[in-house]
């Protein structure tokens, strides 16, 4: 009798399909798969957009931990911008140009480099349903050509803070005559020397620029819309930096040499400052004692870097609690503004003139540049068009505060329900509390690692997380960060406001629930790290690949054998003998490459 292939009824959301044939006996079915040996590691395409932090680490471990893996980087800047220990760093706290050199050499050590495809800007990409694969379209700023490429898995890695925010203020574009920066694209050959500065904004790098470029400037315009704390670190214990050393202390010639010479010294000293990251519970709750504590302490602090003046404190003293909006330390800040050479200017700016800006209250200063210390853009959703499953709808508009969701609505901050084989790194709830930036990157490279070898390893194509899936993970994060001070009565890029629409329910609108918080995961570093680790799989609709594996989920089965073992190679056979009391018996039998 010959071979009789049957398909079961089962459960529609796996990419099963239903029973056509009900007069043969269970019995009698059988099913014969491909005859080749099972490749655990199929050949895949993987594209990775940005080379920043995310994007070197996302494409260096994906490269280790997703054999047979071809991965190209499209990054739209000229240059490159962890989890690789350096030796080598001069300073605690090194500056910019030190750190795009190391991840520069990081992608060189690993064999990544040609990989790297600069100056290449993502404009689009799109799901292709009858290939199922992802289609980029792309434009080469050198050759001053748009081409497309084609990839089975596609990891955005843009980056959070990287498209500068300008503001709408009128006569900025054009009216002003006078040199107009962004302190997001700083240009290495201004020359402030003398002149009369306009400084918009005090964030962060609102705040680290005016101490250190008071002393030679002619005068500092400096225009605050909003107070804000200024801390002495960015956490408790860290060294703190100063104006006069900005870098924080420095390592000398000798600390590097022990360093690159003691790996053990080295370990010590990171694990020293890692955990530092790891805060004890309750300082980031409303009205807790240990926020509190944070509050006197800060405030101390800043009343004695400004002498004790009281009326100064009242001026840039927030009444939110700290931690709503970003903590950023600014060395020589309060005191800057305190000196002569700083008009501490909150009246609003009204508009542009030829040559200055006329402030709310009337007031017209004269200024010969004028300084963008404003932001950046929100980095919590994709900074092109991604189109999935369902035409002519990009996430974007998806997850817009006017969108059908109004907010960005990912599954597990690492993918988006309908956009298959789709991934992004520290956008929408990607961020955990605690540790370090370079930290969660690898947290999410390893589950989106993981992710591929499923598809890559059975008979598969893609994986795409369920909505309602995505959907109750953000039920549990809006109620985790409800008493957070992340919610406080502050403007903050860490979230997100709802666009009203008819028919809802207007009372909300002034409401904290109008008002997600976006940028975090609800839980410490630790818990992300443990709750990824073993992904859960009945979350997802898996698409099964065409031919056999359209008939029998075992279809990648093959003819009982392994490539492995077509090898030729005994040391292949016998990886898991390992010398005694190297076993790990927690472990043993688990490493996926084993």
């Amino acid at each position: 009798m010959g071979s009789i292939i049957e398909e079961l009824p089962t459960n529609p959301s796996l990419g099963r399909l239903p029973l056509t044939n009900t007069n043969v006996p269970r019995w009698a079915v059988k099913h014969f798969p491909d005859t080749k040996p099972w490749n655990p590691h199929r050949p895949v395409k993987i594209i990775v957009v940005g080379a920043g932090i995310a994007g070197v680490a996302n494409a260096v471990l994906l490269s280790h931990k997703v054999p047979n893996a071809t991965i190209t980087i499209y990054e739209r800047l000229p240059k490159i911008l962890s989890f690789e220990p350096n030796p080598e760093w001069s300073e605690y706290y090194p500056k910019g140009a030190e750190i795009q050199e190391y991840y520069a050499r990081i992608l060189e050590k690993h064999g990544l480099s040609d990989r790297v495809k600069l100056e290449h800007q993502v404009l689009q990409a799109t799901w292709l349903g009858k290939s199922s694969k992802w289609a980029i379209e792309i434009h080469d700023a050198k050759a001053n050509v748009d081409l497309v490429d084609t990839a089975d898995f596609l990891v955005n890695a843009q980056g959070r803070i990287s498209d500068p925010k300008y503001p709408n203020i009128p006569g900025l574009q054009d009216i002003y005559k006078g040199t107009v920066i962004n302190t997001a694209r700083w240009p290495d050959d201004v020359e402030l020397a003398g002149k009369k500065v306009a400084i918009i904004g005090n964030g962060a790098s609102g705040q680290q620029l005016v101490p250190n470029i008071a002393s030679i400037v002619d005068r500092i315009d400096h225009y605050v819309r909003t107070k804000t704390w200024v801390t002495p670190t960015f956490v408790k214990d860290l060294h703190q930096a100063t104006q006069e050393a900005p870098g924080g202390p420095v390592y000398s010639p000798e600390q590097q040499a022990i360093f690159q010479n003691d790996p053990d010294a080295l370990l010590a000293h990171r694990r020293e400052l890692e955990a530092k990251f790891h805060f004890p519970p309750g300082g980031d709750k409303i009205g807790s004692p240990q926020n509190a504590a944070l509050r006197e302490g800060i405030i101390k602090t800043m009343r004695e870097r400004l002498d004790g003046d009281e009326e100064w404190l009242q001026r840039v003293q927030p009444d939110y609690s700290p931690g709503c909006k970003r903590l950023t330390p600014a060395p020589g800040y309060l005191e800057a503004i305190k000196s002569g050479k700083v008009d501490y200017v909150t009246a609003g700016i009204k508009q542009l003139t030829t040559d200055g800006i006329v402030s709310a209250d009337g007031v017209h200063r004269a200024v010969d540049i004028v300084i963008l210390a404003t932001g950046f853009e929100s980095g919590f959703t994709s900074r092109f068009p991604v189109f999935g499953k369902e035409p002519g709808l990009d996430l974007r508009a998806k997850w817009a505060p006017e969108g059908p969701i109004g907010y960005p609505e990912s599954y597990l901050g690492v993918m988006a329900p309908g956009f298959p084989n789709y991934f992004f790194v520290l956008q929408a709830q990607g961020n955990a509390r605690g540790g370090s930036v370079p930290l969660q990157t690898e947290i999410a490279a390893t589950y989106i690692a993981k992710a591929i070898r499923k598809v890559q390893s059975q008979s598969y194509v893609s994986l795409d997380p369920l909505e309602e899936a995505a959907r109750e993970f953000n039920d549990v994060n809006g109620a985790f960060f409800e008493a957070s001070v992340v919610t406080d009565k502050c403007n903050s890029w860490f979230k997100q406001k709802h666009a009203m629409k008819e028919g809802e329910n207007p009372a909300l609108e002034s409401s904290d629930l109008a008002n997600r918080v976006v940028i975090a995961w609800p839980g410490t570093y630790h818990h992300r790290s443990e709750v990824l680790r073993d992904p859960r799989w009945e979350d997802f609709i898996f698409e099964r690949r065409k031919g056999g594996a359209e008939k029998n989920r075992f279809e990648y089965f093959g003819n009982g054998s392994t490539v492995r073992e077509g090898s030729g190679d005994p040391a292949e056979l016998i990886r898991y003998v390992r010398k005694a009391g190297e076993i790990e018996l927690g472990v043993l039998h688990e490493n996926w490459n084993e």
